[in-house]
């Protein structure tokens, strides 16, 4: 298995940016369409157990989601060799969207 280079977290931070920015601009009804809340908070999940322990999950409301994301998502690229799969989790999420 080759190691992750400095440009696969480049590319999986800006994907990162990129679903927080969507997340953020997402109005209430948004919200609710397509399970959306399901999904994000699924995300978390899986980002918080890639992340490592001491992530226990906040119970927030819908419109917080995007803090939550990019926390738990920074916290998961800074664990080494993680980049892929964050990456493809959040690639995921984005065509869900």
């Amino acid at each position: 298995m080759r190691e992750p280079s400095p440009d696969d977290v480049t590319v999986t931070l800006a994907d990162l940016e990129r679903l927080v920015r969507r997340l953020r601009g997402l109005t209430p009804r948004a919200w609710s369409a397509k399970e959306r809340s399901e999904r994000i908070r699924a995300l978390a999940e899986a980002l918080a157990v890639i992340g490592g322990e001491g992530h226990p999950l906040p119970v927030v409301p819908d419109h917080a989601m995007a803090d939550v994301i990019a926390v738990l998502g920074y916290d998961a690229l800074a664990v080494e060799g993680a980049a892929p799969a964050v990456r493809a989790l959040l690639l995921d999420t984005l065509d869900a969207l």
